[in-house]
């Protein structure tokens, strides 16, 4: 076992016992779906669509008997708001900008009218928002099962169905968290993940899009169109995308084969493609230089109803309305997705700053790249800002969530989760240097692409990449709340030619290593020489040299430190490369 010896094993096991987390989802009981084909019929006559959905599972216990999926049941009455349950109307939906009245939940949700399997029917209840089919024989353990489900009806939420804001009808997902359910009879949970095909048939008027490869389009009787798209990496429901749209559609390139596209109304095509088009291969190069491959067929940038910012569905990412396009580090953002959240995805939604954490630092990261250095800190800064300001006004939420029941409430605490988990992610690469951090991201993602990990996966790939034991970082940050409030001062003791300084923090101790910045004073010569020409040098002498950083291991409540030092410094910073974030400090000669 690389990383550790029995003491950290010890400390380890009692972490994981002390707060190993889950969402409380029930989890699917003896099997795991493995693929969906999905055949849906759009239609402009009404908002009602039909599925035939074939689903393929595998016996993950021996003598399976039934399985279980997520369905929202047709309600024959209105219901109250309820955000809680996935299956009610959430959010009018309207032109934005244009105020809609609630709809009612009566006549929304799937009516399922067939089970079968090789053409014969199996018994099925659909009731509680779930399907249980009941297998004609048990299934052993490994073997896989298909069977296929038809069902028709309008959905409350998951698949958006209404006009823009230039009056066109469109389709559009809108699956998070746990929405995917409203139209698909799935395991709506991002711990199991399938490939998928999507046929679908809609009026010809729209281009149709969704995950993967175009493999099909046929026009059919009827002024329809049936347009197939096929995504054989496994990915969660959430990510299964729909657009149906009068779009104008812009392929401008590919990247190691990866085709590079833009769907965009035709009323902001120039805008549209000119944004997506300048920005997407840039950072698509960069992040497969420093993370790893791209995971999936294509990458489409689309322009999307009902979508806020940017919502990062496998090989497609839709964009809310930008009559210039998106921003690009909006679109760097979306993008780290599609390595972080749609390739290497959360086990449950406790752990969604995996996604969501790592998303925002990695478009800093970007944009540490494109503009330096200066700017990075700028922009981590302000991120830090929004996250010290949450944690301290909410001093017991955490960014890793405790067995969270609500998964409405994934993203309550947005600032702690986006803003907050970049600063942990921030603040690793600070404790383990830079070349080890890359080295940790890189295998983290090699272990767990195309799969699902958890924030104790993430910690053990960097500790194998450091050779360093991080068992006392990640809980610190992870699953404590607040910030660190440091305070200190140092003095030069010219008897002793040392350094001292003193540290504390109030509350409850925290663990962190702080650079310490030492400016040594000016060389006597070069002060000299500065007096005797005047002007700026005559006023301020030559500038500080730049002594060796050393680092303080700050553990408990007071500490003091001695740094031998030949002469006393010009000056003393603590952490001058802004390394630790979620510190609020004060520090004085």
């Amino acid at each position: 076992m690389p990383r550790s010896g029995l003491l950290r094993c010890a400390f380890c096991l009692l972490f994981l016992l002390c707060v190993s987390f889950a969402d409380t989802y029930p989890r699917p009981v003896g099997f795991t779906a493995v693929h969906y084909a999905f055949e849906i019929a759009l239609t402009d006559a009404s908002n009602e669509i039909q599925v035939r959905d074939t689903v393929t599972v595998r016996a993950t216990q021996d003598n399976l008997r039934q399985v279980s999926l997520d369905l929202c049941q047709l309600r024959t009455v209105d219901e109250a708001e309820n955000h809680a349950n996935p299956c009610l109307v959430r959010t009018p939906y309207g032109v934005r900008g244009t105020p809609a009245a609630k709809a009612s939940n009566a006549g929304r949700g799937m009516a399922v009218t067939a089970v079968t399997a090789d053409g014969a029917p199996l018994q099925y209840r659909q009731a509680h928002d779930r399907l249980v089919v009941a297998l004609a024989a048990p299934i052993p353990l490994g073997a896989e099962f298909t069977f296929t489900v038809v069902y028709h009806g309008t959905p409350a939420n998951g698949l958006l169905i209404g006009n823009n804001k230039y009056g066109d009808r469109e389709f559009f997902t809108n699956e998070w968290p746990d929405l995917a359910r409203n139209w698909l009879a799935v395991v709506d949970h991002p711990s199991d993940k399938a490939t998928k095909v999507m046929s679908i048939t809609a009026p010809r008027k729209y281009q149709v899009i969704s995950n993967g490869l175009k493999t099909e389009e046929t026009d059919l009787p009827g002024d329809l169109r049936r347009t197939v798209w096929q995504e054989e990496t496994p990915i969660c429901t959430w990510q299964f995308s729909l657009g149906a749209a009068p779009f104008a559609v812009e392929y401008f390139g590919s990247y190691h084969g990866i085709d590079l596209s833009a769907w965009v109304y035709p009323q902001e095509r120039d805008a549209g493609f000119a944004g997506f088009s300048a920005y997407t291969q840039p950072i698509l190069e960069f992040y497969t230089d420093h993370i790893g491959p791209y995971s999936y067929e294509k990458l489409a940038q689309v322009e999307a109803n009902g979508t806020g910012g940017g919502m990062e569905l496998a090989s497609d990412i839709f964009y809310g309305y930008a009559a210039s396009g998106p921003g690009r580090q909006l679109i760097a953002h979306e993008m780290a997705h599609q390595w972080f959240g749609d390739s290497a995805t959360e086990k449950d939604w406790d752990d969604v700053w995996l996604s969501e954490g790592f998303a925002t630092y990695f478009a800093l990261l970007y944009q540490e790249h494109q503009d330096g250095r200066d700017a990075f800190l700028q922009g981590v800064e302000s991120s830090a800002a929004q996250a010290r300001r949450y944690a301290q006004a909410n001093p017991d939420s955490t960014i890793v969530h405790r067995n969270l029941s609500d998964i409405s409430q994934v993203i309550a605490n947005n600032a702690q989760i986006y803003q907050g988990g970049a600063q942990v992610l921030h603040m690793l690469r600070g404790v383990v240097g830079d070349d080890n951090f890359w080295a940790g991201i890189r295998l983290y993602y090699r272990r767990f692409r195309n799969s699902n990990s958890s924030s104790l996966d993430f910690e053990h790939a960097m500790e194998d990449a450091c050779t360093c034991d991080l068992s006392w970082y990640f809980p610190e940050w992870l699953n404590r709340g607040g910030v660190m409030n440091v305070s200190g001062s140092w003095k030069y003791d010219a008897a002793n030619k040392q350094l001292e300084v003193t540290l504390g923090q109030t509350g409850e101790p925290r663990q962190m290593p702080f650079q310490l910045g030492i400016a040594e004073p000016p060389a006597p010569a070069a002060a000299a020489a500065g007096r005797g020409r005047g002007g700026r040098g005559s006023r301020r002498g030559a500038p500080p040299a730049a002594a060796a950083i050393p680092v303080l291991m700050l553990k408990q409540a007071h500490q003091t430190f001695t740094i031998p030092l030949a002469a006393a410094p010009a000056s003393v910073t603590l952490d001058p490369n802004h390394w630790v974030t979620m510190a609020e400090m004060s520090f004085h000669g």
